[in-house]
Parts: C-alpha cells; sequence; structure tokens
C-alpha cells in the first residue's frame, strides 16, 4: 500500500471520529453592567470557561494566557485569569480587530478557546473533508463570526446534506432547517432558529440553546414545523400552554421581563 494510499484510508476513518467531536461553546451572561475600558468583570457561571493550572492563592484564581475567550456584541475578549469563586473574569479587550466597548448586564456570554471563534462566515459542505482539518467540521459550535456577530450551524436538517446553516443572531441570511428535533416529554433543545419537531410528547419547556440571547437584556426567537400534534405547557418557562398543528408554523419568542417563552399560537 503506497503512502498516499494509507493517509487517504486513515483520513476516512477519522471523519466519523471528527463528525461527532464538536463540542457547544459555552454560555453565561454578565453580572453588571461593563464600560469599554474595564478589565475584569463578574459573570454568571464560570462553568465551561476553559483554564489551566490555579495559583497558590487557594486555587480560585487560574492564570490562562490565552487559551480561553469571551464574546460579548460583536467583542472578543481574550481571558487572562478566572476566580470560581466570585465568577470575575479579567482578559485583554477588543481582540483580533474587534472594539472594545461597554456591555449591559444581562448581556449574553459566550465563551471557549480563541480558535472556537472566526472573523469570517463558513462556506460549502460542513461535516468533514478528507483529509479532516480542524475547520472541517469546526471543533466548536456555533461557528460565530465575530466581526458580524453571524452564528452558523452545521446541519443535516436540509435534505439528509450537511450544509451550513444560519444561527442565532444571524441578519444575512433567511432561516433554513436545521436538524430534526425529537418532541420530549420535559424539556425540549431547539436545533436552531427553523426545525421540524417530530411526536406528539407534551414539552413542558425549551432549553436555551447556545448563541440564542434569551437573557434579561437581550431576545430571541425560534420557529417550529410540527410534524405531529405535539402539546405544550406552562410547567416551566413557557407562558401559555397550547397544541401544534401539523404544517403550521409555530414561533416561540423570548419575553426578557417574564423571562417566559411566548408562543405564536395556542391552537
Amino acid at each position: 500500500m503506497t503512502r498516499k494510499l494509507l493517509l487517504f484510508v486513515l483520513a476516512v476513518l477519522l471523519i466519523p471520529s471528527f463528525a461527532s467531536a464538536q463540542k457547544a461553546l459555552a454560555q453565561t451572561s454578565l453580572s453588571a453592567n461593563i464600560s469599554a475600558s474595564q478589565s475584569c468583570f463578574v459573570v454568571a457561571a464560570v462553568t465551561g470557561i476553559p483554564t489551566t493550572t490555579a495559583n497558590a492563592t487557594g486555587g480560585t484564581v487560574t492564570t490562562i494566557g490565552q487559551q480561553s475567550a469571551l464574546y460579548i456584541d460583536h467583542e472578543l475578549i481574550y481571558v487572562q485569569s478566572v476566580n470560581s469563586t466570585s465568577k470575575q473574569v479579567c482578559g485583554l479587550r477588543g481582540m483580533n480587530g474587534t472594539l472594545a466597548s461597554a456591555h449591559a448586564n444581562g448581556t449574553m456570554v459566550l465563551a471557549g478557546p480563541p480558535g472556537g471563534f472566526y472573523d469570517f462566515d463558513p462556506a460549502g459542505y460542513c461535516l468533514a473533508s478528507t483529509p479532516p482539518t480542524i475547520m472541517s467540521p469546526p471543533q466548536y459550535t456555533p461557528w460565530v463570526n465575530t466581526r458580524t456577530g453571524n452564528q452558523w450551524i452545521c446541519s443535516s436538517g436540509t435534505g439528509g446534506s450537511n450544509v451550513w446553516v444560519p444561527g442565532f443572531g444571524n441578519t444575512m441570511a433567511s432561516p433554513a432547517v436545521s436538524a430534526t428535533v425529537a418532541s420530549v416529554a420535559g424539556t425540549t433543545l431547539p436545533s436552531g432558529p427553523l426545525f421540524h419537531v417530530s411526536g406528539t410528547n407534551a414539552i413542558t419547556g425549551w432549553t436555551i440553546p447556545t448563541g440564542c440571547n434569551a437573557t434579561a437584556a437581550g431576545g430571541c426567537s425560534f420557529s417550529v414545523i410540527p410534524d405531529a400534534v405535539f402539546t405544550w405547557t406552562a410547567a416551566g418557562n413557557i407562558a401559555l400552554a397550547g397544541s401544534a398543528v401539523v404544517n403550521k408554523l409555530l414561533t416561540f419568542t423570548w419575553d426578557s421581563k417574564n423571562s417566559k417563552w411566548i408562543p405564536s399560537y395556542i391552537a
């Protein structure tokens, strides 16, 4: 077997592992207003912010250089330290061509390694390439363009093809169907801004998906195409109980005042 053929076979064998290795960016929110020049600030949670070795102050502060990044309102911040007790994060503001600016209390924060954020939009087939690379598929989801704020999702929902579809906060493209979601007798996680829902279970609430700005300072909505008559209750974070109509578009909009999803109809 020639070297080229061997490399090709290894690449093909590695594709499934690359496809399944995609990780969601962590999501949290600001706990107070911050100014454009403020290097340290507090977030609601530091879980999911990559860290390395703790220092001698009790293991609560972790210096990590540029191994972690935060994205807030079109601004990329390289994290330098994290305090897991006070939830204070310190970092370098306005990185990778973004502008340091003031942000309001409650604003959505996305977290991951610097390599989990991009300054351009993706294109083409998104599941894997031969040979596989760090970009195909990307290691983190959603794909975030830090210059525009556009989010993209690698989805198999459009005719079975692994293509890029608009994610939350994407103002440059019309919504496209992402992966079908089965209704759960409990909370259900949306797969994107537009998706089909199968099954007839009673959904008690919607899990806020990564990249959806369902915070005290933001807004988010998603639409579902019912494949069956499922119901939803008001037991969780949905304001009104209701029942879906097959093939009638149903939209849920986040109400930041009451922290509830508002359905477009309840029939």
